[in-house]
């Protein structure tokens, strides 16, 4: 119809008045919602390994460092971050567990090991380690479960650009909590996740996804922005990967710290690596 002439536009017009049924198929709010969804999860990537080269800038407050290191992830078991310096030792790492999240400082000899519960403003809000997972692994997900995500558990609002799925108000207090998807229309690739609760204190998490490439036939971020604000508190890390790849073969990577490491607290062992 866009390409037709004046002329023939008036006679399409008159033609509809003279039917009782139209030739323009519509497609409904709930089935365009269904493909957008679907799509989403047909790109998950299904191995269950991935390690990459990264570069990393960690950022608490004003206070900023950047490094190069390496990115493993092992579905459901463990997503670790090891920072390097000038790309030839280790000086810190990161792995965020199904129980706990532990920060390693290797120049001070020092390490922070805390349960997902004794985080408050986590616990209330229902984040936790599948919360972290869904993020890194640029997937669709729902406060407190590690199952995949369906059409029947969101909202669809869409434009030319971009399609926004909120989850429905049986899986989050709508009073106190927000979390939505950005989802590009035209590639349907995750570009943004977005939470807020004020449940227990004020949490914000919010996750940036560009420059996709091809990862085992489907499409995976190279640069990730993950940000995180707890009351006064701002934590940034952007992450550039180079090459990331499936493996299959990661084992048992899960740090144990070493008797001769002072556990020190989360916040004592940020200012160390950003100082």
């Amino acid at each position: 119809m866009i390409a037709s002439s004046c002329a023939s536009k008036r006679k399409v017009v008159k033609e509809s008045t003279d039917t009782t049924t139209s030739a323009t198929a519509v497609v409904s709010p709930s089935t365009e919602r269904q493909q957008v969804v679907a799509l989403v999860n047909k790109n998950r990537q299904t191995a269950r390994g991935l390690r990459s080269r990264m570069s990393i800038k960690l950022a608490a407050g004003s206070k900023s460092a950047s490094a190069s290191g390496t990115l493993k992830m092992k579905r459901d078991e463990v997503i670790q971050l090891s920072i390097s310096a000038l790309g030839l030792f280790e000086i810190g790492r990161m792995e965020l567990t199904p129980d706990y999240l532990f920060v390693q400082d290797r120049v001070n000899k020092q390490y922070v090991q805390v349960k997902w519960s004794e985080i408050d403003a986590l616990r209330s809000s229902g984040a936790d380690f599948y919360t972290f997972q869904a993020l890194f692994w640029n997937e669709l997900f729902l406060l407190g479960s590690k199952a995949v995500p369906t059409d029947n558990d969101f909202s669809a609002v869409s434009s030319a650009k971009q399609t926004t799925l909120t989850p429905k108000s049986q899986h989050v207090a709508v009073s106190q909590q927000a979390m939505q998807f950005i989802v590009n229309s035209a590639k349907h690739l995750l570009e943004q996740a977005v939470l807020t609760t004020t449940r227990g204190g004020n949490l914000s998490v919010t996750c940036d996804y560009s420059d996709f490439h091809n990862l085992e036939a489907k499409k995976f971020p190279s640069q990730m922005k993950l940000a995180i604000a707890s009351g006064a508190k701002r934590y940034t890390a952007d992450i550039s990967l180079s090459s990331p790849q499936a493996d299959e073969s990661l084992g048992n990577i899960v740090t144990k710290p070493s008797s001769s490491y002072r556990r020190v607290s989360f916040d004592d062992i940020i200012r160390q690596l950003v100082k």
